[in-house]
């Protein structure tokens, strides 16, 4: 790729919109929708027409270990009987040892003591079914979907598809709007602060989805 080409697509991906990610990711969703077409996950790339949203919170912990919470939400109501919440471990760990390690066992106790799982194609399509086509949400999505999408990438052999909203961008851009002087939050527990919804500095994933979701609903009552 030539440094003029490189330099164009730097440039189209600050103007795509921060809720659809960048260029190529889009482009490679595109990609991946066409070679899935005909495949079991060929609905997850399907846009969605419903109201429901996943508010997602990640966190990988020493040795592999993932924690993930999706929870799904409307604009009237959280619906945390419903969330998805598990532990995740990689195969070769999962092989090798009978229990966890402190390290992880404190990682599991904290984020998902309910269920743990070994990282594999089984799991992972249960998350993604799970899931579904609706659109995703959370505080610095890009960075809390990195670790979820590589596992994903390497058993599934794709990566989230869907629409996906960061919190974190989506709040500066209020801000902007309403209080252009004032310094944004720095994470998810600075905003939630700001906004009263309860989140300790020990939170679980659920508790980081479920606030994600709250966060969302704050932001767009302002809005309207």
């Amino acid at each position: 790729m030539t440094g003029a080409l490189m330099s164009y697509m730097a440039l189209l991906d600050r103007h795509v919109t921060f809720f659809n990610g960048s260029l190529r990711t889009l482009l490679r969703r595109e990609s991946d929708r066409r070679r899935y077409a005909n495949s079991p996950y060929a609905w997850l790339f399907q846009p969605y027409m419903g109201e429901e949203l996943i508010a997602l919170a990640c966190h990988a912990g020493r040795s592999g270990i993932f924690s993930v919470a999706a929870v799904p939400f409307t604009q009237q109501a959280i619906k945390t009987s419903d969330a998805y919440v598990m532990t995740l471990l990689p195969s070769e760990t999962a092989a090798r040892q009978t229990s966890l390690v402190p390290s992880q066992r404190q990682h599991q106790l904290q984020h998902a003591p309910q269920r743990t799982e070994v990282m594999d194609e089984t799991n992972l399509s249960e998350l993604v079914a799970h899931i579904g086509n609706r659109p995703i949400l959370g505080w610095g999505l890009r960075r809390q979907l990195s670790g979820l999408n590589r596992a994903l990438n390497a058993h599934l052999g794709f990566a989230l598809p869907n629409a996906q909203v960061d919190l974190d961008l989506l709040n500066r851009r209020e801000l902007r709007r309403r209080q252009p002087y004032v310094d944004p939050p720095t994470n998810l527990r600075h905003a939630a602060a700001r906004y009263r919804i309860p989140l300790h500095s020990f939170s679980s994933v659920l508790d980081q989805a479920t606030a994600s979701a709250l966060l969302y609903q704050r932001l767009q009552r302002l809005v309207d």
